[in-house]
């Protein structure tokens, strides 16, 4: 599910019986800041104040009813080479009902593009986890085609806490005219 739209919540820290999956029901989050704003209102230990909202292009929010967790997708701004080379790296937050991260992984692709083609050039990613989070996992990196046109990067595994496990993947993919989606 994806939620967006204008929202001004007005939370007082540490309030008590938060959802985080309630509130995305019922309001629409339009944009990344938006979002980090209710994040910073409800669970603040959560946030990397060294956010860059100007370098984020598109996100997406993403309820698993499973695990009763909130995923957000994000996915920076492309930088172009002169020869038909393009980069770009997108992200993938994991919070708890309550607003708490669990964990994020990032991918980075670099591609290059012709008419009717697209090329994986390189790939990078990680996972990384706030310090008073126990998840822990080992994330592969692949990459390969889609259709010829449409190359991606991404980066999967499995997340484990104790004896919870969340399975994660995300995936970036560049086409044949330097657009870029991710998901």
């Amino acid at each position: 599910m994806c939620y967006r739209g204008a929202a001004n919540p007005r939370y007082q820290e540490g309030q008590k019986g938060f959802d985080l999956i309630s509130y995305l029901e019922t309001h629409e989050v339009g944009s990344y800041e938006e979002f980090i704003d209710i994040i910073r209102a409800v669970s603040p230990e959560s946030i990397d104040e060294n956010i860059d909202f100007d370098d984020i292009s598109y996100f997406d929010i993403d309820i698993d009813y499973d695990e009763m967790s909130v995923a957000v997708v994000t996915m920076g701004t492309a930088t172009y080479d002169r020869s038909h080379g393009a980069s770009n790296t997108a992200s993938k937050s994991y919070y708890t009902s309550a607003g708490i991260l669990k964990f994020t992984v990032n991918v980075e692709g670099h591609f290059s593009y012709t008419t009717g083609t697209c090329n994986t050039v390189s790939a990078s990613g990680n996972f990384s986890k706030p310090f008073y989070s126990f998840w822990t996992s080992t994330p592969t990196i692949s990459t390969g085609h889609i259709t010829t046109s449409k190359a991606y990067a991404r980066i999967s595994g499995t997340a484990v806490s104790g004896s919870n496990t969340t399975a994660y993947s995300l995936t970036l993919t560049c086409d044949d005219s330097g657009n870029f989606s991710s998901y």
